[in-house]
């Protein structure tokens, strides 16, 4: 029964590293990161029930320990307490993206490659196989194959289509890789097995070569990352506003909103808003705080002293001495984690070098009675340890599955909306919602495709009427709208986009319900105060006070927007209308001329700029009122509108309509930050 056991543990240990990093399923939302972390959970779950049944049937428990040990399980404490203390949804951290189970299922992977000699062998020839058929499908896509496979999907039809998620994971975890193969080629003396080894190296590495020359700079695959000066600010913010914890497991967004500086928004990539840090580090540490931060330098320490140890260490076990090999790829994997978030390919292979690397002692804890009448206390005793461990995956794939039927359900009513029906879309988030109701996505999902139909129902031809029961459809679409905004705020409060959400809601419905311009005030003032340096939410902020007539405020608001961000023309040119309509010829003037000097010459905008300079101009020459300006609207300037009503008379809001209560009351000021102002974005790299 126990070499039974053995034998399934090291093949799920192979199935894991052979399937987790390279699975692909578009049933879901994201194609790519939660299938590999649904199956690499599910599995490190089965083997923790084998683990389970090896305890109830040997009555022992047999465990291999090692240096890495404790800094993995100090970093998975960081996670899980991060997650339980500080995470508003407990649905991020554990579910999707469900950071803190992918690093707990990753410690138990570790756990379970690193039990013996078979096991890391069995951890070899997956993460081999692996990068083997990730490398054919890689090479298919640089050589355009794809492009005529008819059956394949439109996602897995361009050049830099991997497995692994992108052309920079591939390149991390194909690289990576080299080592280990060379490793296993210097040890097996096989003919046979080494062609097959020299075969798959050189496709891993012509793969390799091909994923470097699409991520270099200034290719159009080359990726997106935030800046490490900008990932190393956010970190500290986060630190200094909850040291012991971050901004909590999962929750990365939400610090990024809060605590990115105003630098950012000199960069190219500052209406990008990044889920993830420039690396692996300061994610965690922006995430779980000084206590992973401890955790991590531990770890460093660990991963130090592997690297340094002589081949003649006999600290611990003498045959388990590893080959340089080894330790160069651990070298490469750790390297890795410095340009990679918290995704699962580099993360896969970095645990997997270190249990490859590891030293490993058996303990074996023996409950067996040494007489035959205490067999019943030593069954009770080994049904004592094994028993938490397996309620405890009984009650995570029960969440999980619920999570994952969600994660379809909703994948479903996306694909519905795309293809405009409205009534399947309804049926399949219903179902997801029923599933997994703590998932604010779906709720904004639910009230945004509410609105677009109460939108449509409303969208008369010119002449028609809106009847007494499409009037009341509308009022319930709108009702039910904001509440499930009110819903996504609920289930995450400190989120700046559910904010924002709400109060783009209440901003369209301005033109169907009184009151909802105040509320859409209300709401945006808030998505500012956690999203304080975004020009975005000011000038929608401002766009709301100016559709009401308060000129004033709008122009306050919009002020900012350019403080946070001098060289974007929209922010300026929206300052510049507001000062019009107040009748202040001489600022509109000034501004209008900033937002010329940030336009390129010639240009539809431009050109429309210039005229309402000229008029503006002639106007204050000639001391006529200003007024508008003409009707035709710029291709890439938005300038704010007056509301508009459409339903008449308005639909009433009903109290329970109004945004819940504050989370943060007031932004930081703006006029402190003194940003360089720049006319040209500077170039950054694209990760």
């Amino acid at each position: 029964m126990d070499k039974s056991l053995k034998t399934i543990e090291k093949y799920l240990v192979l199935l894991t590293a052979l399937v987790s990093p390279i699975l692909v399923l578009p049933i879901f939302p994201d194609y790519f990161n939660t299938p590999k972390l649904v199956f690499l959970a599910s599995v490190v779950g089965i083997l923790i029930l084998v683990k389970a049944a090896q305890i109830i049937a040997t009555q022992k428990l047999e465990i291999f320990t090692s240096s890495s040990g404790l800094p993995i399980l100090l970093l998975v404490i960081a996670y899980l307490v991060s997650a339980i203390i500080k995470t508003p949804n407990k649905a991020e951290a554990f579910f999707v993206p469900g950071t803190a189970t992918l690093i707990a299922s990753l410690a138990f992977f570790y756990f379970f490659s690193s039990q013996g000699k078979e096991n890391k062998s069995f951890l070899s020839i997956g993460l081999v196989t692996a990068g083997f058929l990730a490398s054919l499908v890689s090479l298919v896509s640089l050589a355009g194959i794809n492009k005529n496979l008819n059956f394949l999907p439109e996602f897995a039809k361009s050049e830099n289509f991997s497995l692994l998620g992108s052309s920079l994971l591939s390149f991390i975890f194909l690289v990576s890789l080299i080592p280990l193969i060379l490793d296993i080629l210097v040890k097996d003396k096989k003919i046979v097995k080494r062609i097959v080894l020299s075969i798959a190296l050189l496709v891993i590495t012509a793969s390799a070569a091909g994923n470097l020359y699409l991520i270099l700079p200034g290719k159009k695959n080359s990726p997106k990352l935030p800046p490490a000066q900008i990932s190393w600010e956010i970190a500290i913010d986060a630190i200094k506003d909850s040291p012991l914890f971050g901004a909590g497991a999962g929750n990365y967004l939400t610090a990024f909103n809060r605590f990115r500086p105003v630098a950012y928004n000199s960069l190219d990539i500052w209406q990008i808003k990044f889920t993830n840090s420039q690396n692996f580090f300061l994610h965690a540490i922006t995430e779980t705080g000084l206590l992973g931060l401890f955790a991590i330098i531990l770890l460093g320490l660990v991963v130090f002293r592997i690297l340094t140890a002589k081949k003649g260490d006999t600290t611990e076990n003498q045959d388990e001495i590893q080959f340089d090999f080894l330790k160069i790829g651990l070298a490469l994997s750790l390297l890795a984690l410095f340009v990679s978030g918290p995704y699962l390919p580099a993360l896969l292979v970095f645990f997997s070098y270190l249990a490859l690397n590891s030293k490993s002692k058996k303990v074996v804890f023996n409950f067996e009675a040494a007489q035959k009448e205490q067999r019943q206390t030593s069954i009770m005793a080994s049904l004592l340890v094994s028993l938490p461990l397996i309620i405890g995956v009984i009650v995570f794939f029960y969440f999980g599955a619920k999570t994952v039927s969600a994660e379809y359900y909703f994948k479903q009513a996306l694909d519905a909306v795309n293809r405009n029906d409205a009534k399947t879309a309804y049926e399949k988030i219903a179902k997801a919602i029923q599933r997994n109701p703590k998932v604010d996505r779906y709720h904004a999902s639910v009230a945004q495709l509410d609105f677009l139909v109460a939108q449509s129902i409303a969208q008369k031809k010119e002449g028609e009427k809106i009847t007494d029961d499409e009037k009341n459809t509308i009022s319930q679409l709108i009702q039910e709208s904001i509440t499930e905004g009110k819903n996504a705020v609920s289930l995450n409060p400190q989120r700046a986009d559910n904010w924002e959400l709400l109060g783009n809601l209440y901003r369209q419905i301005m033109a169907f319900a009184q009151g909802a311009d105040q509320f859409a005030i209300q709401a945006l003032g808030q998505a500012v105060a956690l999203d304080p340096v975004n020009p975005l939410l000011r000038v929608s902020l401002g766009s709301t006070y100016f559709a009401i007539g308060d000129y004033e405020n709008a122009i306050d608001t919009f002020k900012l927007a350019v403080i946070a961000k001098p060289d974007w023309a929209n922010a300026r040119y929206n300052l510049a209308v507001a000062y019009r309509e107040k009748g202040d010829t001489d600022k509109a003037i000034a501004e209008m001329t900033n937002t010329l000097s940030l336009l390129e010459k010639d240009s539809n905008d431009w050109q429309i700029v210039k005229k309402e300079l000229d008029d503006l101009q002639a106007k204050k020459e000639t001391k006529k009122e200003t007024g508008k300006t003409g009707e035709v609207k710029p291709e890439e300037l938005t300038p704010p509108q007056k509301a508009e009503k459409v339903v008449e008379p308005p639909v009433n809001l009903p109290k329970e309509a109004a945004p819940p209560s504050p989370q943060v009351t007031a932004a930081p000021a703006l006029e402190e930050a003194k940003p360089t102002p720049s006319s040209t974005p500077q170039a950054t790299p694209k990760p």
